[in-house]
């Protein structure tokens, strides 16, 4: 039976950046959110969220959202389908994904608080997956090499084993930062470069041809439709996928693309369900999934796969959500519950949300 104390609420946020984030497409000045709870009558809460550039995005998401809470059956089960529901009733456009995606993931995090247990245990986490490996995603364009040497030791304080860079379309100013970043993290493989998919496939193969450094990854080089333009290379290889809507175009990568390193951002596909049938059918395949954004809940997506890539942390994003705790001694972050363990800043929310009304 239905609970008859469950409750939706949705909320939008426009939050400013101070400072300024230089990212390889340019500034990032704010971060518009549309916030999910869903809440039964024992105090249990579970949140989710989308994240946008644009508040026009924000708001289209948010009336998808109004209309996806209006259609689902009562009660928690009826969140916990909302996928499916979005995939029956709806355009399948970047709006219904995004609203899709924060209500099913608002709609698990509840599920796991009532359990009692974390939600990577809801999705069939194997044994061993307890901990995970994790990197620092910033290094942003903004610095100077000396101010990346600076950051670069303060995640690697912090016991961050891997690091991701923004790089830019300068060969000589790309190989100057990667050689100050890499004064701290002086192993191989400890580098992911970010390109913001600012790249095209000829300067990521002066890039290929001029770097010595063995690097973690090189994210999105060149678009989907011409990554097979970019060369293979002997110890550096491509990362791609965060853009993709669709199981369909993750798989293209790689067969088309031939790519084994995928990654998938749980917004863009829809959802953690659909998220989860991606990335396990391509890990069957022999493919290393990782997750782009959302460190809460990727934590726990990345758990439920017998291997998968280092988990993305990234803070800027979601400044209503106090950051995780950061990896142990080891570099590695735990997996824990109940639910996704999120923890509110309650301030953030009182200072830049608007409760959105349920019906017009």
């Amino acid at each position: 039976m239905p609970d008859e104390n469950f409750a939706v609420e949705l909320w939008n946020l426009r939050v400013p950046l101070e400072p300024h984030i230089l990212t390889p497409r340019g500034p990032v000045t704010e971060t518009c959110l549309l916030l999910a709870f869903v809440s039964d009558g024992n105090a249990n809460r579970g949140v989710g969220y989308a994240s946008f550039r644009r508040a026009t995005e924000m708001d289209a998401a948010t009336a998808v959202a109004r209309k996806l809470v209006a259609e689902a059956a009562p009660g928690l089960i009826g969140l916990l389908d909302v996928e499916r529901r979005e995939e029956a009733s709806c355009a399948g456009d970047s709006a219904s994904k995004s609203a899709a995606s924060a209500l099913s993931l608002a709609a698990w995090d509840l599920a796991g608080k009532q359990a009692g247990v974390p939600c990577a245990d809801l999705w069939g986490r194997p044994a061993g997956r307890e901990q995970l490996d994790c990197y620092a995603s910033a290094l942003w364009l903004d610095k100077s090499p000396e101010q990346l040497i600076a950051e670069a030791q303060m995640h690697r304080n912090n016991n961050y084993r891997y690091v991701k860079m923004r790089v830019g379309r300068s060969l000589a100013d790309n190989l100057e930062r990667i050689a100050a970043v890499g004064r701290v993290y002086r192993e191989p493989a400890t580098i992911a470069l970010e390109t913001g998919s600012e790249w095209t496939a000829e300067i990521a193969n002066e890039f290929l041809a001029s770097c010595s450094t063995k690097l973690l990854w090189i994210e999105d080089p060149e678009s989907h439709a011409r990554l097979h333009l970019v060369n293979a290379h002997p110890f550096n290889c491509i990362a791609a996928g965060e853009k993709s809507t669709s199981a369909r175009e993750l798989f293209e990568l790689y067969s088309r693309a031939g790519l084994r390193k995928l990654i998938i951002d749980v917004q863009y596909v829809g959802g953690p369900i659909r998220f989860l049938e991606a990335a396990r059918a391509l890990n069957a395949l022999g493919a290393t999934v990782g997750a782009h954004r959302f460190s809460h809940y990727s934590l726990h997506l990345m758990a439920c796969l017998p291997r998968s890539l280092p988990v993305e942390m990234l803070d800027w994003t979601n400044p209503a959500f106090h950051p995780l705790a950061g990896p142990d001694a080891s570099g590695r972050l735990a997996v824990e519950g109940p639910g996704f363990r999120i923890a509110l800043d309650q301030a953030v929310i009182e200072r830049h949300g608007v409760e959105v009304p349920l019906r017009p």
